[in-house]
């Protein structure tokens, strides 16, 4: 199987339907660059806080499986989700740290008259909010360390040159060298052109992939991917992103046709809805025509910005779609912020968390004056930027140097003085 690395915008929706990716490698930094922007989905219901839960399983009609009582902080992070199924209870425990990273994530269970610590996920980061370690433990008397990875960084001035990664041997109860991996940028760019990983075999590092990304604005539009063999870069595959519109991205993977040009293996769409809510996920396997592999669709119902229920279908392969699963949401909180909210479709930034400045994509603004106004989550305005857009994309590059470190709400309005985007962002 060909090594396949998934794009910035869809990787993370995607892998759960497509099977072809199974054993693709992730680069790093869009990993990183994931989970930051998942801080603003700590929810897990993007614009809902539900206090309550019930999880149904479908047979020939919805049953009842099991109950989810959740706490949260005031960001909106899930502090705790208690689940009751029959007389079985157990939960989650979740912390965080100042930029809202998560720093732990524990299972316990309830024996009759108090929790018991089962196994915790725990994690570090630098200055930068970058992860540096990561470690999977369970309880036994003691937390035993099971699985883990640290992670070494080199920049180039707010950049990441080079990661190397090591992951704990459980035999040896050693940190033993991994994966490195070298990024390099065209000029002054922000965003990588070409990443190289290399293994650590036989006490050396050994070249194994390289991925070339080409960009549209802030998404990866394509990826050429490249193996090594017999000390020479062969081309091994091409992925292409296409983003129809601000709800939909379709991912297309290629193989050579053995001629010097591309075959269409399997492409994998993705849907969200104006809330930012995941409501399609499908790979379709190219069969002489395009062919559903696998699949899973969402019917969601609102009251006003709350998410009340979602309904969750699955299809396979030569089969059709069956009900699976239904969530039906309630109790839900009233919180100080509304950081926690996906990005409006017309604003997004990039980095975030930001160090000394980021980049600001404003998507088909009227043509005008444009303000960006940065406040702090208690309302106090700390930046504003008014810049001339042109009717099509505009891209900022906003300077934070005398920006003080914390979480703002960056917010763009046309010369009216209506919202065109709004999102979260965190000074580093």
């Amino acid at each position: 199987m060909k090594k396949i690395v998934l794009s910035l915008v869809a990787f993370a929706m995607l892998f759960t339907t497509n099977a072809l990716a199974q054993n693709a490698y992730i680069p790093h930094l869009i990993k990183e660059m994931q989970r930051k922007n998942d801080i603003q989905l700590k929810s897990g219901v993007v614009g809902s806080y539900p206090r309550h839960t019930e999880e149904f399983n479908w047979t020939t009609a919805w049953v009842l499986f099991r109950t989810l009582e959740t706490s949260y902080t005031s960001f909106g992070e899930a502090s705790a989700i208690e689940y009751t199924q029959g007389s079985n209870k157990t939960r989650r425990l979740f912390s965080y740290d100042a930029q809202h990273n998560g720093t732990e994530h524990k299972y316990q269970n309830w024996n009759g008259t108090a929790w018991v610590d089962v196994e915790r996920w725990t994690s570090t980061y630098n200055a930068s909010g970058y992860e540096t370690e990561t470690r999977h433990e369970t309880w036994n008397g003691a937390w035993v360390l099971q699985d883990g990875t640290q992670n070494t960084y080199t920049m180039d001035g707010n950049r990441i040159s080079v990661v190397t990664m090591k992951e704990w041997n459980m035999m040896t109860q050693t940190w033993d060298n991994s994966l490195r991996e070298t990024y390099t940028y065209s000029g002054t760019s922000i965003y990588f052109g070409t990443i190289i990983v290399e293994k650590w075999e036989v006490n050396q590092w050994v070249n194994q992939t390289k991925v070339e990304y080409s960009w549209t604005g802030d998404k990866v539009s394509t990826s050429i991917m490249y193996d090594w063999t017999n000390n020479v870069w062969v081309v091994s595959g091409k992925i292409v992103n296409e983003y129809p519109d601000n709800l939909t991205t379709v991912m297309t993977i290629f193989t050579d046709d053995g001629s010097g040009g591309w075959m269409a293996v399997s492409r994998t769409t993705s849907t969200v809805d104006s809330h930012g809510n995941a409501t399609l996920q499908q790979t379709e396997m190219n069969m002489g025509t395009w062919t559903i592999f696998a699949a899973i669709r969402y019917t969601l119902t609102y009251d006003g910005n709350n998410l009340t229920q979602r309904i969750t279908e699955t299809f396979t392969f030569g089969g059709n779609w069956t009900n699976t699963k239904k969530e039906v949401f309630s109790n839900f909180a009233s919180l100080s912020t509304d950081i926690t909210l996906m990005p409006d479709i017309g604003l997004t930034v990039f980095p975030n968390p930001a160090v000394s400045e980021t980049m600001v994509r404003i998507s088909q603004p009227n043509p005008g004056q444009v303000t960006l106004t940065l406040t702090s989550i208690t309302g106090q305005k700390v930046l504003e930027e008014t810049i001339t857009a042109t009717g099509s994309d505009v891209n900022f590059q906003l300077n934070l140097s005398k920006v003080g470190r914390g979480s703002y709400i960056l917010v763009a309005r046309d010369k009216q003085g209506v919202s065109i985007g709004k999102t979260h962002l965190i000074k580093e």
